[in-house]
């Protein structure tokens, strides 16, 4: 299963170079295990043009099924080992998801496999699903604006919701100044921090990054960073206000600041996606939770 494990990692990066580093290899090493698949199947897998691999058409084939055959042995392993062998658990999601419901799937797992390991591999929506589909990630977080039509492979099952909101931290001079509630006019005369880059796939068509709507009451957005310390601590020093989803600004220490006179808000669905030909073992147990 090793040599299986090596070859998706391969043709995931079409470098050995790039490989071997995350699998903590030498290129040469990694390379003579290629060689040995290559060898034990009689074919050969990948065109060379240098130091770069592209995957040929019986590589493809042997894609889809490493995945599924690895699929297989992990959730065999554990549905059967249960707490008593330790097994991976890899979770696709963006990072505000994984913030939360990352954490939450461990810690409802581990109620169940005490020795399960996890890995947080922080994808897009779209690459949590094709992660998925591929085989080289268990179950993806995302939101429901990527599952109206989704593959017919995979299954879902509903996570919660979460709101944005405005978040202030403690040495803000709205904070200082005992405001709990400000209208959205005042709000806007303070400078914010906002994502650089969409989190959720539907907030793409939207007037800025975060969700708020800067086409009706535009912001003066000083900061921009995917970095949620440095965020953390733009609103802790407070130099800027933020718009986050409320778990967010509850993980950060940070206070939710109530808004008047903004009718628009930002909401999102969430929900965990696995292979449905695969839920055996800890992937249906944790499914069967949300279910219920």
């Amino acid at each position: 299963m090793a040599t299986l494990k090596h070859f998706l990692l391969i043709a995931r990066h079409q470098n050995l170079a790039a490989a071997s580093e995350q699998l903590h290899l030498t290129p040469g090493a990694l390379s003579k295990s290629l060689k040995r698949l290559e060898d034990e199947l009689q074919v050969r897998l990948f065109d060379r043009d240098g130091r770069s691999l592209k995957l040929n058409l019986e590589g493809e084939k042997l894609k889809s099924r490493a995945a599924a055959l690895l699929e297989a042995a992990e959730q065999l392993q554990s549905e059967f080992a249960g707490d008593k062998q330790a097994f991976k658990c890899r979770i696709a999601a963006p990072a505000l998801l994984q913030l939360r419901w990352g954490q939450e799937i461990a810690t409802r797992t581990m109620a169940g496999y005490p020795r399960a390991q996890f890995n947080f591999e922080q994808k897009t929506e779209h690459a949590a699903l094709a992660a998925v589909l591929s085989g080289e990630c268990d179950v993806a977080v995302v939101t429901t604006s990527v599952t109206a039509s989704l593959d017919s492979r995979l299954a879902s099952a509903s996570l919660g919701e979460t709101e944005f909101k405005v978040a202030i931290g403690a040495q803000h001079p709205l904070a200082l100044a005992g405001r709990t509630q400000v209208a959205v006019q005042e709000v806007l005369k303070h400078d914010f921090a906002a994502l650089l880059t969409p989190p959720f796939v539907s907030l793409e068509r939207h007037a800025a990054t975060d969700g708020w709507r800067d086409d009706v009451f535009q912001r003066t957005i000083c900061y921009r960073s995917d970095d949620l310390l440095l965020i953390s601590q733009l609103l802790a020093e407070g130099k800027a206000l933020a718009y986050l989803p409320e778990y967010v600004i509850q993980r950060l220490g940070m206070q939710v600041l109530a808004i008047s006179g903004c009718p628009y808000f930002c909401r999102q669905s969430v929900v965990l996606v696995y292979r449905e030909s695969g839920s055996q073992g800890w992937i249906a147990a944790l499914a069967g939770m949300y279910k219920n």
